[in-house]
C-alpha cells in the first residue's frame, strides 16, 4: 500500500511539472513574440494596441472555455462559430423587438439549445461529434442568413451595452467577462466532481463506466457548455461592435480550437487546463497582432498559426514519450 501511495504521489508530482513547463513554455513564448514584435513595430508596445489584443482575445477565450470541456472529455465542436452567429443576430432582432433582458435570454438559449442538440444527437445516435458539429455549423450559420435576411442587426442599447459592452473605468467590460467565466470554469474543472468526472471521461471511457460514471451524460453537458458559451461570446460580441451580423466570426472555431490545443489539451482527452487555453488564445493574438502591424495579411496569419499547431502538438507527443520537459 506504501508503495502505491509513493508511486501516486511522484506520478502527480511529474504531471504538475509538466504542466508547469507547459506553461513556462507559453509564457516565455508570448514574451519572444512581444519583444520581436516590439523591435520591428513600436505601434505593438502601447496601451492602446495591449488593450486591443486583450479584446480581440477575450471572445476566443470564452469560446475556448466550453471548446476546454468538450476536447478533454475526448469530444470536439467546430459548430461554435456559426452558433455564435445566430445567437447574435437573434439576440439583436429581440432586444430590438422586445428588450435587452429578452434579447440575451434568447441569445443564450439558442446557443445552449444547439449544444444540447450536439451532445444528444452526438450520444443517441453514436455519430462521431465532429459530423454531428459540421453539420450543425452549417445549420446554424444558414439559419442566421435567413433570421438576418442576409443585413446587419444595428444594435443600440443602452442598458444592454453597459453590461455586454461598456467598461468599468479603464478595463472594458468584455476583459472582465472573460477574466469572470475563466475562474468560473477553472474552478469547475479542478474543484468539483463533474470537472472530475470530464478529465476520467476523456482519459478512459470504459474506465470511467466501470466506476460509475455517466459518461453519456457528461458528454451531453460539456457539448451543451460550449453551445452556451457560443451564445454568452455572441451576446458580447454585440456589446462590443454594436451590431450582429450572419457572417461575423467566420473561421473562429479554428482559432479556438487551436488555442485550445496549443493551451495543452490532449485532442485524445483527458487532459487540459483553463490557463492553458487563456495563454494559447493570448498567443495566437499576439501572432495575429503582430503580423498586422507588420503589414502581413489573413494569409501569412492562418500560414504561421498552422505552423504553431504543428509544432505545439509535436513537443507534446514528444513530451508524453518522456523525450521532452
Amino acid at each position: 500500500m506504501a508503495t502505491t501511495s509513493t508511486s501516486d504521489i511522484g506520478q502527480l508530482v511529474t504531471e504538475r511539472l509538466g504542466r508547469l513547463g507547459e506553461i513556462a513554455l507559453l509564457v516565455g513564448a508570448i514574451v519572444l513574440l512581444g519583444g520581436i514584435f516590439t523591435a520591428t513595430s513600436p505601434v505593438f508596445f502601447s496601451i492602446g494596441n495591449f488593450v486591443n489584443i486583450i479584446r480581440q482575445t477575450a471572445i476566443v477565450i470564452v469560446l475556448g472555455l466550453g471548446m476546454t470541456y468538450v476536447i478533454i472529455s475526448a469530444e470536439i465542436d467546430v459548430s461554435i462559430g456559426g452558433v455564435m452567429a445566430l445567437s447574435a443576430v437573434s439576440a439583436g432582432l429581440v432586444i430590438n423587438a422586445v428588450g435587452p433582458f429578452a434579447g440575451a435570454v434568447v441569445g443564450l438559449l439558442v446557443g445552449l439549445g444547439f449544444g444540447l442538440a450536439n451532445g444528444l444527437v452526438t450520444i443517441r445516435f453514436g455519430i462521431p461529434s465532429f459530423i454531428v458539429t459540421i453539420g450543425t455549423l452549417g445549420i446554424a450559420r444558414g439559419a442566421a442568413f435567413i433570421v438576418s435576411q442576409q443585413r446587419p442587426i444595428i444594435v443600440r442599447n443602452a442598458a444592454f451595452e453597459s453590461v455586454f459592452g461598456g467598461t468599468v473605468g479603464p478595463v472594458p467590460v468584455l476583459i472582465l467577462w472573460a477574466l469572470g467565466l475563466a475562474i468560473v470554469a477553472g474552478i469547475a474543472l479542478w474543484r468539483t466532481r463533474f470537472g472530475r468526472h470530464v478529465y476520467a471521461t476523456g482519459d478512459s471511457e470504459q474506465a470511467a463506466r466501470y466506476s460509475g460514471i455517466n459518461t453519456d451524460r457528461v458528454k451531453i453537458m460539456t457539448l451543451a457548455l460550449a453551445g452556451l458559451a457560443a451564445g454568452i461570446a455572441g451576446l458580447l460580441f454585440i456589446g462590443r461592435l454594436g451590431a450582429a451580423r450572419a457572417d461575423m466570426a467566420s473561421g473562429i472555431e479554428l482559432a479556438v480550437i487551436a488555442a485550445v490545443i496549443i493551451g495543452g489539451t490532449s485532442l485524445f482527452g483527458g487532459r487540459g487546463s483553463v490557463i492553458g487555453t487563456i495563454l494559447g488564445a493570448l498567443l495566437i493574438s499576439v501572432i495575429d497582432n503582430g503580423l498586422t502591424l507588420l503589414g502581413f495579411g489573413s494569409s501569412w496569419q492562418q500560414l504561421i498559426r498552422g505552423v504553431v499547431i504543428i509544432a505545439a502538438v509535436a513537443l507534446r507527443d514528444r513530451d508524453e514519450e518522456g523525450s521532452f520537459l
